[in-house]
């Protein structure tokens, strides 16, 4: 942090001819090896060009150099987001069942051939894709959580299961 504010003091400090500050912030801030420190330096050095002079001076601010160190700041709360991203729908919730037991009430087609069930208590769920599933009415079958919030539909006769997603 100090080779930044004796750079940041040298830029300032600089009172050589018009376009020579310009040019040797610039160079300051090329030697520089820390990568934020340098980003810094680059925004701390503004050009401000009077087009009825043609003269330009290097003008850097105190809220720059303070910007420059709260950024270290916020560096390390980004971190924290950082590991919490995409975990923001994981949050386990016990009332959820994993599981629901149904028995089946009626079974149709849809023009594509995707399997519609109905079970007892309402619900109709859609086949997702056109895979073969012997199922008939009156069969007790279950739907199960999947990964990446995709649901299965099967029963405990066999290992058969396809993929299902709810319309009602």
């Amino acid at each position: 942090m100090k080779p930044f504010y004796a750079i940041c003091f040298v830029i300032s400090s600089l009172q050589v001819s018009a376009a020579s500050p310009v040019e040797q912030a610039l160079e300051l801030c090329r030697a520089e090896q820390n990568s934020l420190r340098r980003l810094t330096c680059y925004d701390a050095i503004n050009t401000d060009i009077n087009p009825s002079t043609s003269t330009s001076a290097v003008v850097i601010s105190k809220p720059a150099v303070q910007e420059a160190i709260a950024v270290e700041d916020v560096t390390t709360a980004e971190a924290s987001v950082e590991s919490k991203f995409g975990l923001e729908h994981k949050v386990i919730d016990d009332e959820v069942a994993d599981k629901l037991s149904v028995t089946v009430s009626s079974v149709s087609y849809s023009p594509r051939k995707e399997l519609i069930v109905t079970f007892d208590n309402g619900q109709r769920w859609r086949q997702i894709g056109t895979e073969h599933y012997s199922i008939a009415v009156g069969e007790q079958h279950y739907v199960k959580r999947g990964v990446l919030n995709s649901f299965l539909l099967g029963n405990n006769n066999n290992n058969r299961s396809i993929k299902v997603k709810r319309d009602k």
